[in-house]
Formats: structure tokens, C-alpha cells, sequence
């Protein structure tokens, strides 16, 4: 298959800005989305999973598992390569074939000094406190704000 080492490249500086924080996700996803055209098979891919991991809505830093952190960092070791991927979507070492081969490839990720996994940094929820208030409670705040409103302008 045709290895797409331009889109490669430009996945994988997203992904690490992405995950240094230099970016957030509307950056990221301005910076790999072109990469979703490529004739590369394995870019069209990986770009394709990337971009479930983010919330088009709200600009956002990375929010990612330490699972999914480390799937990331094989992820960037991979777009190093000229390899196809041909492994199952959910292996251990997805996107390599096996953990020999991401063991072999590891130190195209190790020499970019990607920070390790921070829960409090990386794996906070990407959502806005406010949006993750059931629905009735939010009403139910809204009504009685309303109705403070109301009664406090009666009273004047």
C-alpha cells in the first residue's frame, strides 16, 4: 500500500502537540483533519479513530484514559514507520500487528519526551461542569432563578 509520509507527519505533530498541550481540540483538529483525505489506508484510519476521542462542540485539552493514553503514544510510534497496519482494531497493540513490533518501534515515540499520563492533566473530563447537571436539576435551578427574579421585582 502507498505510504503517505506528508500526512503521517502531520498526524503525528498534531497528535503530539495535542498531547502536550501546546493545542487544543479544535487546533487538532484543524491541524489532522486534511489527513483524512489521504490515500494512505493506515492514516485514513488512524485519523478516522482520532477523531472519536475529542468533542467537536467545546475547545477542549486532550481527555483521554491512561489506556488511551498509551494507545496514543503506539499510535505516534506507528505514523513513524512505513508500516501498514494490519493488526485488529481492538489488539493490545494497535495499531502495531503485535507488542514485539510496538516494542521495536517504541523509540519513535520515547524520543519525542511526551510527558507521562497525568490523570488531573490529561484525563480531565472534556465537558463544562454545567453540561453534566441532569436535566431536571438544571430546570428545577433555572425555575426557582426565575422565580426569585419575579418575586423580587413584585416586592420592588
Amino acid at each position: 500500500m502507498a505510504v503517505d509520509r506528508k500526512a503521517r507527519t502531520v498526524l503525528r505533530n498534531a497528535l503530539v502537540s495535542y498531547m502536550t498541550g501546546a493545542i487544543r481540540t479544535f487546533a487538532f483538529e484543524d491541524q489532522y483533519s486534511p489527513c483524512q483525505d489521504s490515500l494512505d489506508e493506515s492514516v485514513r484510519l488512524i485519523a478516522r479513530q482520532v477523531w472519536y476521542m475529542h468533542d467537536e462542540l467545546i475547545d477542549h485539552p486532550i481527555s483521554v484514559t491512561s489506556v488511551g493514553w498509551e494507545a496514543l503514544r503506539r499510535t505516534i510510534a506507528f505514523l513513524g514507520t512505513d508500516l501498514d497496519i494490519t493488526a485488529q482494531l481492538d489488539g493490545a497493540a494497535w495499531p502495531f500487528q503485535d507488542e514485539t513490533e510496538w516494542h521495536a518501534n517504541e523509540c519513535l515515540v520515547n524520543e519525542l519526551g511526551l510527558p507521562d499520563y497525568d490523570p488531573e492533566v490529561h484525563g480531565r473530563p472534556a465537558n463544562p461542569w454545567w453540561n453534566r447537571i441532569p436535566s431536571g436539576i438544571g430546570f428545577l435551578i433555572l425555575a426557582a432563578l426565575l422565580a426569585a427574579v419575579f418575586i423580587v421585582i413584585a416586592l420592588s
